[in-house]
């Protein structure tokens, strides 16, 4: 299932796999800022949106992820963004990522590597009809944008 945005300043977003029937995996509130994933650890837990914050995307052949950390990185968030599911490319939809990049550069969050932007073009790309497999974050894991994995042959 894909993550969809809920109203009411809260973004619920949900798991790409669609064997997990849309169970929400974090939610951002708008309105304070905060990124809180559903499954919490010592480390894995909310993380509030600010200049203390920063937010790197992580991938592999796989996925590609949001992941915002505060202070040194001791607490983190990791939001997916794109993931390959039966050879299919599922990624969040365009609502979701134009709010966690809308929310991250309002709150002033760093960026370790390009975060926004990316987040922006996914946006724009599905808005204007492309395919998940298309969009500039594929080229993260290898696909769309240049990426140079082909064994996902058929997109």
């Amino acid at each position: 299932m894909s993550s969809t945005a809920a109203s009411g300043g809260v973004v619920a977003v949900r798991a790409l796999d669609p064997a997990a029937r849309g169970a929400v995996v974090a939610r951002l509130d708008r309105g304070t800022g905060v990124l809180e994933p559903a499954r919490r650890s010592l480390r894995n837990g909310p993380v509030h949106l600010s200049t203390r914050a920063a937010a790197v995307l992580t991938s592999d052949k796989r996925r590609t992820e949001l992941m915002v950390a505060r202070g040194m990185g001791w607490k983190y968030a990791i939001v997916p963004l794109i993931e390959i599911h039966d050879d299919a490319a599922v990624g969040v939809p365009a609502d979701v990522a134009r709010a966690l990049a809308d929310e991250m550069e309002s709150r002033g969050v760093r960026e370790m590597t390009a975060v926004i932007a990316p987040l922006r073009a996914h946006a724009d790309h599905l808005d204007a009809g492309g395919p998940v497999a298309s969009s500039p974050l594929g080229r993260y894991m290898g696909l769309g944008g240049g990426g140079i994995i082909s064994s996902l042959g058929g997109f």
